[in-house]
């Protein structure tokens, strides 16, 4: 059974032999310090040689027992992502925190008396799970701050501390935001009552040695303080967290954490940049943190492999720090939710962005011209949903949406195809794909964990043989492929997934969905289009927000329809630039979904 990570050098094997040093990304030598604290001796380290041409800055590490693997031998799933990666069984793993996450589920070594008894993944096995889309702290530790050090490893002169670094500072100050933050705060007080008690339990026991040695006197039992220290054990959930005293010990509150041991690594290479004393000076809490988990006697064959690493110490001009948003890196920060920023759409902004559009820039409604439906009597239990995979009044919806994307699906393949279900959740489509086109190869792309297992089941008990689950992000899937498919992905992820066909050539089917939570990116720029480039960016986010006003036998449900054609126009536009043809028809029957319109591409 696989269950290998693969990490980039940009050092040959021949050269390694030579100097037993390898030329290494943050990202591999985070990934290499994880599995060293964890022993995971289930796990196979494999680095592969790669020419640098990033501009990244490289680590010399010194080991003498870094295996190589030929690039040659490096199976296609694996050079079809970025690295780090897992592979396991038939499974991808991929991002900075996921391969992190599996190497510390194989772990070896014995817990530290830091970590809680869930280990370093937490209570419920929760720490870092999330995906950097949808999670603030993930995305701090697997690209802000890697992206940071990264640009001090680099820079020779510095005169502001980088942004990510007062983030971190400012998310110490904050009360510690955690599930089970009132379990932990009734814990370490009774922690410190007992302390505070042992002079009073000492004297029960010594009173306890007098009753024994006298057998005329009697003393009642002392039971007062049992029940006073159950009074006061009690932390009520009405109490503010911010009053709970639970302090930042670690980064994620009172346990040392995966999370710790990622942002450890980094901040020992930024310490090395920019000198300890700066960090002190500036940065006390997270010199207060950083110290407290370097004096980690587990931390001490880490510490050694850092030490080792020769990082060229910054010129420091007039140091300033960046002013920054002064919130934790806690989704729920209540701080963060500014209701100034929410988006309110008024009839007469709508009317002025819809008044923009010109003759010839929405795409017409077409038929979609599939007669003959499946046989659903015909698919196994793994691949139909009727078969309990989900609630009683969702199976007749989802059927139809699968139906739809699938009869499409089967008009454009061929033999030998390539074809990926972005963001494919559970995997519906993307096993219906499967056992329909058993010639074909079917890709399984979700970032989220459960759902992909759940997925993974379904097709180990119906014996398919042409799946293979990755769970990554899509920014992190770079492999080619001939089709690529996406129902409801969410928001801006319908753009990417169209940006990925696009840059592959690749044929698309998609079903967006969650217009009103489009926003611009560092890689999407909206409009999409150089057709609808006439409109601001509010009077599209405008359109797009009213696009989600598609309620069953609701007065502004036309009104949403029209909108979620004009944004799915602009994307189809967008498509043609790049030479496809492109048609936007819409799911039979309409009420299988209020989002029912469907892309189709292909390229001329």
């Amino acid at each position: 059974m696989k269950n290998e990570v693969y990490l980039l050098t940009y050092s040959s094997n021949e050269e390694y032999k030579q100097t037993g040093i390898i030329k290494i990304p943050l990202e591999s030598l985070i990934t290499y310090c994880v599995h060293k604290y964890c022993r995971s001796e289930e796990v196979k380290l494999n680095f592969l040689h790669a020419s640098n041409d990033k501009d990244i800055g490289l680590l010399d590490l010194s080991d003498s027992c870094i295996e190589f693997i030929d690039n040659s031998e490096i199976p296609w799933q694996v050079s079809s992502c970025a690295y780090p990666s897992v592979l396991y069984k038939n499974t991808i793993i991929t991002g900075l925190c996921a391969v992190s996450r599996h190497i510390c589920k194989y772990r070896s070594s014995p817990l530290s008396p830091s970590e809680s008894e869930e280990g370093l993944l937490g209570f419920r096995k929760g720490c870092l799970q999330a995906p950097n889309e949808v999670s603030i702290w993930t995305k701090f530790c697997e690209i802000d701050l890697l992206n940071s050090a990264n640009h001090l490893v680099h820079k020779e002169i510095l005169s502001e501390i980088p942004e990510s670094l007062v983030r971190f500072e400012n998310h110490l100050k904050k009360p510690v935001r955690i599930h089970n933050v009132y379990k932990i705060a009734r814990d370490l007080k009774k922690e410190n009552i007992i302390s505070n008690n042992k002079d009073t339990v000492n004297s029960i026991s010594d009173l306890k040695k007098v009753n024994k040695s006298s057998e005329k006197t009697r003393t009642p039992k002392v039971r007062k303080w049992k029940s006073n220290i159950k009074k006061e054990l009690e932390v009520e959930c009405s109490v503010k967290v911010e009053d709970l005293n639970v302090e930042h010990q670690f980064a994620e509150g009172p346990f040392f954490t995966l999370a710790d041991l990622i942002l450890f690594t980094l901040y020992s290479i930024v310490i090395k940049s920019l000198d300890e004393k700066v960090i002190e000076s500036l940065l006390p809490l997270t010199y207060k943190w950083f110290s407290n988990v370097q004096r980690m006697e587990e931390l001490k064959n880490i510490n050694n492999i850092i030490h080792t690493i020769n990082i060229k110490e910054l010129s420091i001009e007039n140091m300033e720090l960046p002013h920054t948003e002064d919130v934790s890196l806690y989704k729920s920060d209540p701080k963060r939710l500014n209701p100034k920023k929410r988006l309110f759409t008024k009839p007469e902004d709508i009317q002025n962005a819809l008044s923009i559009l010109e003759e010839g820039m929405e795409l017409g409604l077409s038929d979609s011209g599939f007669v003959k439906g499946l046989d659903w009597s015909l698919i196994p239990d793994g691949a139909n949903p009727s078969a309990g995979h989900l609630p009683d009044e969702r199976v007749v919806r989802k059927s139809q949406q699968l139906e739809n994307l699938c009869l499409a699906v089967l008009a454009m393949a061929n033999e030998g195809n390539f074809i990926v279900d972005f963001c494919s959740g559970s995997g519906h489509l993307g096993i219906l794909i499967a056992y329909l086109l058993p010639k074909c190869t079917v890709i399984l792309l979700e970032n989220k964990e459960q759902s992909l297992l759940r997925a993974r089941d379904r097709v180990h008990k119906m014996g398919l043989q042409n799946v293979y689950f990755f769970q990554c992000n899509l920014d992190f899937f770079v492999g080619k492929f001939d089709i690529g498919i996406a129902l409801h992905a969410c928001g801006i992820a319908s753009d990417l997934v169209l940006d990925k066909c696009l840059k592959a050539n690749a044929k698309f089917v998609i079903c967006p969905c969650c217009y009103g939570s489009l926003h611009a990116t560092d890689r999407l720029i909206y409009p999409r289009s150089a057709m609808f480039r006439k409109m601001t960016i509010s009077q599209y986010l405008c359109i797009g927000h009213t696009a989600d006003q598609t309620h069953k036998e609701h007065p502004l449900t036309i009104r949403g329809a029209r909108c979620m054609a004009v944004i799915d126009s602009d994307r189809a536009r967008l498509a043609e630039e790049f030479g496809f043809k492109v048609t936007l028809s819409r799911l039979k029957p309409l009420s299988c979904t209020p989002k029912n319109n469907l892309l189709i591409g292909v390229p001329s």
